[in-house]
């Protein structure tokens, strides 16, 4: 007799628990609205006319470009790449006299077959075409860095690679 008692206050004791969940529920929940409480406005070609205005061409942010900075930007590469001569290769290729070097054309490094393809030199135009969007620069590129979006800070590491002579 204990034993029903016992196990009726659990059955219980649980029907009310779940009783309390469902008129929470009902209690809180909301209904979804009729329309969007605020209405995010998609940008309109001339919006990204006139953002496209602001930007300087690459040349101005060259001029502008300080080494120092770049070396410091340029140690998110540093896990990878390596910057000194005759240093070797990281998990990337060694970046020290890149700027005027084929694309390309790192000894002892193993380049995948879309970068080999491309062909050229690493003028600083390409290096900022590259550090803007590897994969977008080079589709099927092994490198997964996203890029720099800043232009200042791409100018900036072009302008240290440039001084790795």
């Amino acid at each position: 007799m204990e034993t029903n008692k016992l196990l009726a206050s659990v059955l219980v004791a649980g029907i009310i628990a779940m009783m309390a969940g469902f008129i929470a529920k009902e209690l809180t929940e909301t209904p979804p609205l009729a329309k969007d409480a605020y209405t995010i406005a998609a940008p309109t070609q001339a919006t990204a006319v006139a953002t496209a205005v602001k930007l300087l061409p690459f040349k101005d942010y060259m001029a502008k470009a300080d080494a120092a900075k770049g070396a410091q930007t340029a140690q998110v590469c540093g896990s990878c790449h390596v910057f000194t001569k005759g240093g070797g290769n990281g998990i990337g290729p060694n970046l020290f006299g890149v700027v005027g070097s084929k694309l390309a054309d790192v000894a002892g490094y193993a380049f995948s077959d879309a970068m080999k393809a491309k062909g050229g030199s690493w003028t600083p135009e390409r290096l900022n075409d590259w550090l803007t969007d590897p994969q977008k620069f080079v589709p099927g590129t092994k490198m997964t860095f996203t890029g720099l979006p800043d232009p200042q800070d791409r100018a900036d590491v072009i302008k240290y690679l440039q001084s790795l002579k």
